[in-house]
């Protein structure tokens, strides 16, 4: 036994064990292949340059620091009276082509707030539906 060539201490290749895990790990992809859920497809229309409705561009109703309101750099009203009939039909006529026209109210720093409210009524009575303020650096 000492340097002699038997095949008694040798380990052969067992290829049955191998061929079990084999077979263990084909039939575990097998299962999570089977239950593998498909994506299913979105279709969305992207915006492209077709003929969509056109941004619409607010009005300016500015107030000045003397009570002056004007729209569009226009001057509509005098400083005084609280009614403000002028800008009431011109808003009225602005809003008569698009009822749902985007009005921007921009008082300056020193205006009073009394204008303010002039200006807000006279836009309720005209029928103003889309309203914000915007401000005037002075």
């Amino acid at each position: 036994m000492a340097g002699g060539g038997g095949s008694d201490g040798e380990f052969g290749l067992q290829i049955a064990p191998m061929l079990d895990i084999l077979f263990v790990l084909l039939l575990f992809f097998m299962v999570a292949a089977g239950s593998q859920k498909h994506e299913a497809s979105i279709v969305t229309q992207l915006p492209g340059g077709g003929s969509g409705p056109s941004p619409k561009i607010p009005v300016q109703v500015t107030i000045d620091a003397d009570g002056q309101v004007n729209i569009n750099n226009a001057p509509v009203d005098t400083t005084t009276g609280d009614d403000l009939p002028e800008t009431i039909s011109r808003l009225k006529a602005i809003l008569g082509n698009n009822p749902t026209q985007p009005i921007i109210i921009s008082p300056t720093a020193s205006t009073k707030q009394q204008r303010v409210v002039d200006v807000l009524n006279a836009c309720t009575a005209a029928g103003v539906k889309d309203l914000a303020f915007g401000a005037i650096n002075q």
